[in-house]
């Protein structure tokens, strides 16, 4: 007779094989009561043994405890982003950069596979196990949600695979799941979600993992991190992850490089039937030496794109014009339409950006009209359907005053001298300014305060309570607590959430805050000139618009913008209570080249290598070396690869900078 270790885990086993033949290829060998009699029998024996009730376990897929708090975990390599493709000329570019970063006999072929559209994550198993989930975040940092990713049955909670193992991929609902989930919201008078990408990414951030559970998430894995001893291209490794019992999208083809487009076509023409939503195609180079030679830019692989398809259309009829009030005071106008499926969405709302556009389109309220997702995102009116128009509709007219405060409307005088589209409210105390300005300092990119959405926001200045961004951090739970729908444990993570984001970084900061002009790259330009806030606030207007000024790609029109934000006594005033607050950490440097043989020399690696441009990189900063990512005055030398362009050739005979070859590079690095 079996012992009880000896028949749990046979049973785990079979429970986690019905669970990838059900969850990952959605053909279930048994019925729902026998697999529930196996479930069972595996509790039954972790009862009388509870040390054999392990996170691995199948019954732990119910849900652990509640997370105390976000926890952010650095990732050993990091998660880029993709770029983008939208035509077959573009992808005819992608592939000509990617033949000419490799020698002409290195013929590459790709593997095309659907795009997901859900929520990143990486899962790191070690010993069999799974020992950590990392959502994307930065694309370096993420947060960790591994109890909550073990709730998803579709992931085996063990893998017949002894060493560490890395994978990434897509959590997602199936739509048929996302039906059923929605009818039953309606049913208890809950608000259904408008599509499966919105619920499969809010449940994976959850705090408690029991709610997690309740969800009917699946994960699609696309990546193995790794793995090139012993795979040789991204479909071999893919094919291993499903041995494995790994759910994979399953739907990948490798092609020649003149058979990608027809690839990109068969999966558009077939999207519509598969059980989840994809907006696109990723195009991959399949050779992961191949990959390892081309290499990265500062965002994205250079062996891979994602071709997006174009938006999807739809027809509907507009049922009113309203006023949004954004940051800025600019009034905008938005279409309230007759709902309409686009795109796996149910929309009812579009923007018409400003008077002007309304005018163009001579768009009324009861038109008819054609409207499209802008980068599959944000619903826009594309025309109007005049020869459908009956009756007298009454042309619209942008109102004199702020729909939310009452304030005269203005416009600003452009250098044109000519009055902008755009209407603004000057009421910096307007509630609709406020509560988008809140809502846009705690956003993701910003300072990512995760339990404050926009419902929460309204209610917090409609009560009072918050007025500006600092008013945040003075915020206690009992006040919180007695607010519409908030129980005293969901104040508690509102507060905790707030709390973690004093520690975020000056360059989130600067992006909460909004400067104009200033997005996240330029925010985390000048965070590192500035070190800190309270440094910058410390700086003459002169000081401030030449540091501003010495940071490359800050034209005049964004040093000036940057000036007269902290010239303006309400942001100076503001940014003071942040920093007696003690918002905001210093900004990171950079470490210090070490000293070395190179020390004083400064190169820029260019061409097809025999080797990873970045283990060059690593090579050269290890003995003292400057990276320049192009050839500049003071660039000491240009390592010119095969089909190195003449471009660069040209710039370094224009900055007298020395040009060697890949082995005359070697011979100086052994020296």
């Amino acid at each position: 007779m079996a012992s009880n270790a000896e028949r749990h885990a046979a049973l785990v086993r079979e429970i986690e094989a019905h669970n990838y033949r059900y969850y990952v290829l959605d053909d279930p060998a048994v019925s729902d009561a026998d697999f529930d009699a196996l479930l069972r029998e595996l509790r039954e024996i972790e009862a009388r043994e509870p040390a054999l009730a392990t996170s691995a376990s199948p019954t732990q897929k119910v849900g652990g405890e509640v997370r105390a708090g976000v926890v952010k975990v650095k990732r050993e390599h990091r998660m880029f982003s993709l770029d983008n493709a939208y035509s077959a000329e573009d992808m005819g570019e992608f592939v000509r950069r990617v033949r000419e970063g490799l020698s002409d006999a290195d013929v590459p072929r790709f593997c095309v596979e659907p795009k997901l559209d859900g929520a990143s994550v990486e899962v790191v198993y070690d010993g069999g196990v799974i020992v950590q989930a990392t959502t994307r975040g930065d694309g370096e940092t993420g947060e960790d949600i591994t109890e909550n990713v073990r709730t998803i049955r579709g992931v085996p909670g063990t893998i017949p695979h002894t060493g560490k193992l890395t994978v990434r991929g897509e959590v997602v609902i199936f739509r048929k799941d996302l039906e059923v989930m929605n009818r039953e919201r309606e049913a208890e008078g809950l608000e259904p979600f408008a599509n499966p990408r919105n619920a499969a990414a809010g449940a994976v951030r959850m705090m408690d993992p029991r709610e997690v559970a309740r969800r009917p998430l699946r994960a699609l894995f696309y990546q193995a991190v790794e793995v090139e001893q012993r795979c040789d291209t991204h479909g071999a490794a893919l094919a291993w992850l499903a041995e494995l019992g790994l759910p994979t999208h399953r739907k990948e083809v490798v092609v020649p490089w003149d058979g990608v487009m027809a690839a990109i076509g068969a999966i558009d023409a077939a999207r519509r039937d598969y059980p989840y939503e994809t907006d696109g195609a990723v195009v991959k180079v399949d050779s992961f030496r191949q990959q390892a030679i081309l290499g990265f830019t500062s965002k994205f692989p250079k062996w891979a794109v994602a071709y997006k398809f174009a938006a999807e259309r739809a027809t509907t009829v507009v049922r009113s014009i309203e006023i949004n009030v954004g940051r800025t005071g600019a009034l905008t106008p938005v279409a309230i339409l007759d709902p309409v499926e686009l795109s796996g969405t149910t929309v009812s709302r579009a923007s018409l950006h400003n008077a002007d556009q309304i005018r163009e389109l001579d768009l009324r309220v009861g038109d008819r009209v054609v409207i499209e997702k802008a980068g599959e995102i944000i619903p826009q009116v594309l025309e109007v359907e005049t020869s459908a128009r009956t009756g007298a509709l009454e042309p619209f007219a942008m109102p004199d005053t702020c729909p939310a405060c009452g304030t005269k409307a203005v416009s600003r005088l452009l250098e044109e001298d000519r009055a902008e589209a755009t209407l603004r409210c000057p009421n910096r105390n307007c509630p609709a300014q406020v509560m988008a300005k809140i809502h846009y300092f705690a956003r993701r990119f910003a300072m990512d305060v995760a339990s404050l959405g926009l419902v929460l926001v309204q209610q917090l200045v409609d009560a009072g309570m918050v007025r500006d961004v600092a008013d945040l951090y003075v915020l206690d739970a009992t006040r919180v607590a007695s607010l519409d729908r908030m129980g005293k444990k969901s104040a508690e993570n509102v507060i905790a959430s707030i709390a973690a984001s004093r520690e975020r970084t000056l360059d989130r900061l600067l992006c909460g805050l909004g400067i104009p002009q200033v997005g996240q790259v330029a925010a985390r330009q000048l965070a590192e000139e500035g070190e800190t806030l309270e440094r910058m606030l410390s700086w003459s207007p002169e000081d401030l618009r030449q540091h501003a000024g010495n940071i490359r790609g800050f034209g005049p029109k964004m040093v000036d913008s940057i000036a007269q934000f902290f010239a303006d006594p309400v942001e100076r005033s503001l940014m003071q209570k942040l920093v007696e607050l003690g918002v905001g950490r210093p900004q990171p440097r950079e470490a210090p080249a070490p000293e070395g043989p190179l020390t004083g020399s400064s190169f820029c690696v260019t061409g097809v290598l025999s080797r990873k441009r970045d283990d060059v990189h690593a090579d050269l900063k290890a003995r003292g070396a400057t990276i320049h990512e192009s050839v500049k005055k003071g660039t000491t030398y240009l390592v010119a690869g095969e089909k190195t362009g003449k471009t660069k050739l040209d710039q370094a005979k224009k900055h007298g900078t020395k040009v060697i070859t890949e082995a005359e590079l070697t011979e100086l690095l052994g020296a």
